[in-house]
């Protein structure tokens, strides 16, 4: 079985790159020869070579309106859409005739802002899978290009199956009763024996992109309040990129006046993401739309404690926890004030319930959203897609 995949960016830390490197190893040990397309010679390009992966490079942008975030940007929007336009149908045409003349079988694509595997797929006639990891508007402030109903109604064509990562996502995009829909988590880790020993520490972890997306802004709230309820806080260590500079100088001011710039620390861009939730006291969720979130799993795998926000992605996990083990995976939270008082919870619990919460979680993680579930998942969709049998 030959598989085109699209991806939208060569990004190392993107949490959809992740999950498609984690299904990539997998369907190729089942057999799948994958193609894969990618807009640049950056980053995760080389990881693909070095797997011995067939890469192509094209160029070409997400099926979106140009973002408008500063007065240029309205000036030059008509010139970059119009732009957008013309590279993607010219990428298009050359994806096409590189599909048929390898003898593609299906064309999966990683993410729904990307729509020349769609258009490709179907000049062919083979099948197309769209990858659903976002609700695109409530998290990442994208509009689909034309609309959102003409992206949905590409999910109607006969032989376009739609992957959504959580159910809300599904019901997002009103996939919820289609037959050729599913619903499948990502793969976080391979199953484990028994939970990774996790050496708690004395800081607070935020992982994730420094945006207003992420919530980062309401934990620091959060945590100048939580610093008022104790004598002794945690610090809290804020790792990622800076994708708004201007809400992280922001956040460095009112730090300075709040006195509190010895507590809070703001890592960058890390690569050892998980070592830092490995002696991490509890990684933080804040995010108001996450549509997975593999934070939390990952937190999870390797025996972290979390304290997560009710909504999106996080309370669909939270929930299949509570459903798995019989109760609360997490602390949870909804507002401002509540997350003040789970971190400082969070410094109160007896070894013996926070090992408990931690052993939940993990039992969770390892049983939901195990490695070989999801890529067993993700063959069974592709033989449903060629009606045809293959190992799994």
């Amino acid at each position: 079985m030959k598989v085109a995949y699209i991806l939208i960016s060569t990004i190392r830390q993107g949490g959809a790159t992740k999950s498609f490197l984690t299904l990539l190893k997998g369907v190729m040990d089942a057999g799948v020869k994958p193609l894969v397309i990618v807009p640049g010679k950056e980053g995760t390009y080389h990881d693909l070579l070095a797997l011995g992966v067939d890469v192509m490079v094209l160029n070409y942008r997400p099926a979106v309106y140009p973002w408008l975030k500063e007065p240029f940007d309205y000036i030059k929007f008509l010139p970059r859409l119009v732009g957008r336009i013309f590279v993607n149908w010219k990428a298009t045409r050359q994806l096409t005739s590189c599909l048929k003349e390898r003898g593609i079988d299906i064309v999966h694509t990683n993410v729904s802002a990307i729509d020349i595997g769609f258009r490709a797929a179907k000049k062919l006639n083979i099948p197309h899978i769209y990858h659903i990891r976002e609700y695109g508007d409530k998290d990442f402030g994208m509009h689909f290009y034309p609309s959102k109903r003409k992206f949905m109604r590409n999910l109607q064509w006969s032989k376009c199956y739609s992957i959504c990562i959580t159910k809300g996502i599904q019901q997002h995009y009103g996939q919820q009763h289609c037959k050729r829909s599913y619903v499948i988590y990502n793969g976080i880790f391979p199953a484990q024996s028994q939970k990774p020993q996790h050496e708690r520490g004395n800081y607070f972890l935020f992982a994730g992109r420094i945006e207003a997306a992420k919530g980062v802004d309401m934990l620091l709230q959060a945590y100048m309040t939580y610093t008022k309820l104790t004598s002794s806080p945690l610090p809290l260590y804020i790792a990622g990129e800076v994708f708004d500079e201007h809400l992280k100088t922001n956040m460095e001011s009112v730090v300075r006046k709040n006195g509190i710039q010895n507590n809070i620390h703001f890592l960058g861009l890390r690569t050892d993401i998980e070592e830092l939730m490995r002696h991490a006291h509890a990684v933080v969720i804040t995010s108001p739309f996450e549509a997975f979130g593999r934070c939390m799993p990952e937190a999870m795998s390797v025996g972290c404690l979390t304290i997560a926000r009710n909504s999106g992605g996080t309370l669909e996990q939270l929930e299949n926890g509570f459903n798995t083990v019989g109760e609360d995976i997490a602390l949870r939270y909804d507002t401002t004030e509540q997350l003040s008082q789970q971190m400082l919870r969070a410094t109160q619990l007896t070894d013996s319930e926070y090992e408990h919460l931690c052993e939940k979680a993990w039992q969770t993680v390892n049983t939901l959203y195990n490695t070989a579930k999801y890529v067993h998942s993700m063959l069974s969709v592709y033989q449903k897609a060629l009606n045809k049998k293959m190992y799994v």
